[in-house]
């Protein structure tokens, strides 16, 4: 395996040769995506291919370092063992992983050509002894493999194999809806759901946590692997991961994060009639920020490029870079020069006095552009309201130029702040870049309206510090050795 080319099955961890995978599939079974039995989960043992570093759960002594398939590893509690210790383990699995969710007693699951898995019934009974210690589940991990440095692949593989791989979710082949059914199961017990990717797929999850109408919403936790990564800043998940991130670590992370609500305001954009004609109404979710002029061109000059065909190596240095360019670019073409002249900004219905702009932003976090606290920065903080995520309220500030956005990356500047009300309203007289959460688009004159919709259930993680630091369910494959 070494030296040629194989095959690894990323759910339990057995290895092949391409020629032997028809017969390993043939003599050796998979992870079981459901419990047949009425008794309790018991240990999946694979033999060989142990970790680094692995030590046997027995007799506390080094084991997997000799050559050859020597030694046992169980791919639902990672617990390793010696051949001749195994003996001495107990068959059924008493400790019940936290984060094992779907793996219960009367659970039946079928699977469906191209709808994923479904459930079939709609009660979970579990024992005492199961409960025990169970303070929030783990419904699923869900990856956006477009973000960031395209790590989505490489995090499945990791959670497919500490999880059950029904609940590991590639949110390039299904949609978060079709994953978050798991929470309907556990009634009015909140469950957890972590999303990998950027602010723009945590959007996406919690948009669609509010549409399923849960009885109890799920937690959401964040494994940053985006560009900016805003919210996960401010929610304590640090401004990106680690590339050697163990799944059971991010897993106690989620487990002992604390349950906080994040506001979720609604944005409609009312087309005026040009020519007669009126344009659709739309309306869409916000959670981190909106923002018209400047900034939103950068971002869409940086969209644009990304969905190019010419756009083949992805990283975050190179959306870095990228986005870098574009702002130089605005600073010599000043395509949102004037920006006061070609809009009316309302806060709780007063209009408010610009000075001359290019760029209006509305804060809900406390972070923006890759970690840059706009309300908080000036020579003097007197007088000035606090800002938080869940007092129904924004801030509304205005920046000057694309090179004052360049200042203020690097805190050599401050915004202009305009004020904090409970409702906005935006009049663009003429077309003009706008951008919600990181998706941007060109707005026809329109009247924008921010009102508070509701609160979004979110994890807080406290092993980090706040400020600092983008989702997937995959089906099993017809060869479980199908993952290279």
């Amino acid at each position: 395996m070494v030296t040629g080319e194989g095959m690894y099955c990323d759910c339990c961890g057995v290895c092949a040769d391409r020629g032997c995978v028809k017969a390993a599939d043939r003599k050796i079974r998979c992870k079981a995506i459901a419990s047949d039995d009425k008794g309790l989960m018991k240990h999946h043992w694979v033999k060989g291919n142990l970790p680094l570093g692995a030590c046997c759960h027995i007799c506390e002594e080094d084991c997997g370092s000799e050559y050859g398939l020597v030694d046992w590893l169980c791919c639902w509690c990672q617990r390793t063992v010696h051949s001749q210790c195994r003996i001495h383990i107990e068959e059924v699995f008493l400790f019940l992983s936290v984060h094992v969710f779907s793996y219960f007693l009367d659970l039946k699951l079928r699977l469906l050509n191209e709808k994923g898995y479904k459930v079939d019934e709609k009660t979970i009974q579990m024992s005492e002894k199961e409960n025990n210690g169970w303070r929030r589940r783990c419904c699923g991990e869900f990856s956006n493999r477009k973000s960031g440095n395209n790590d989505g692949n490489i995090i499945l593989s990791r959670f497919r194999h500490f999880l059950n791989p029904a609940q590991v979710v590639d949110l390039a082949e299904r949609p978060p809806e079709a994953a978050l059914e798991w929470c309907s199961l556990l009634g009015e017990v909140r469950a957890a759901v972590l999303v990998a990717g950027g602010d723009g797929t945590v959007g996406w999850v919690l948009n669609a946590v509010n549409k399923l109408q849960l009885k109890t919403s799920p937690g959401v936790a964040i494994l940053p692997i985006g560009t900016g990564n805003d919210l996960s800043r401010v929610l304590g998940w640090g401004k990106e991961h680690d590339s050697d991130f163990e799944p059971g670590s991010v897993l106690e992370q989620v487990q002992n994060a604390h349950l906080v609500q994040l506001d979720r305001w609604n944005i409609e954009v009312r087309p005026y009639r040009h020519l007669g004609i009126r344009r659709p109404v739309r309306n869409m979710f916000m959670y981190n920020y909106l923002s018209v002029g400047v900034d939103a061109q950068v971002t869409l000059d940086f969209h644009r490029a990304r969905e190019s065909p010419f756009y083949i190596i992805s990283s975050r240095l190179i959306n870095k870079m990228l986005y870098l360019t574009y702002g130089t670019q605005q600073v010599m073409e000043r395509g949102c020069r004037d920006l006061d002249q070609r809009l009316e900004l309302y806060l709780d219905g007063v209009r408010a006095e610009l000075p001359s702009i290019e760029s209006v932003v509305v804060l809900n976090i406390p972070s923006w552009g890759a970690g840059v606290r706009l309300w908080d920065m000036g020579a003097s903080n007197e007088g000035v309201a606090p800002q938080s995520y869940n007092d129904g309220k924004l801030e509304v500030v205005a920046l000057y130029s694309s090179f004052h956005i360049a200042q203020l990356q690097v805190g050599l500047s401050q915004p202009y702040r305009v004020g904090q009300a409970s409702h906005i309203q935006i009049k663009l007289k003429a077309m003009t870049p706008v951008q919600v959460d990181g998706e941007p688009w060109e707005q026809h004159p329109a009247e924008l309206n921010i009102t508070f919709h509701n609160q979004a259930a979110v994890l807080k993680c406290m092993a980090e510090t706040e400020g600092e630091g983008e989702g997937a369910v995959a089906t099993l494959p017809t060869s479980h050795l199908d993952q290279a």
